[in-house]
């Protein structure tokens, strides 16, 4: 518990440590591996040569373009009511 104390008293320890562990939580998506068939299965009626070649990029790039906002927007507001409104 020393240990834990030390860790609680550091100012930037402590909430780093937090972050990355919400972080890696909120990030883990179990179901992404069910996302091609689901796609490709009678729901959707999408070919997987659709899925690949059109769904796939257009949401990497979108995802990808929305990072660096984000990124920005979290650091100017020092990342508390991001993770409130998340």
């Amino acid at each position: 518990t020393d240990c834990w104390r030390k860790m609680q008293s550091s100012e930037w320890i402590f909430p780093t440590l937090i972050l990355c562990i919400y972080g890696f939580f909120s990030l883990m998506r179990p179901s992404e591996a069910f996302l091609t068939p689901y796609l490709a299965g009678p729901d959707k009626n999408l070919t997987i040569d659709e899925v690949t070649q059109h769904v796939f990029p257009v949401w990497t790039y979108s995802y990808l373009a929305l990072l660096i906002p984000v990124f920005l927007i979290t650091d100017y507001v020092r990342y508390k009511p991001v993770i409130i409104l998340q």
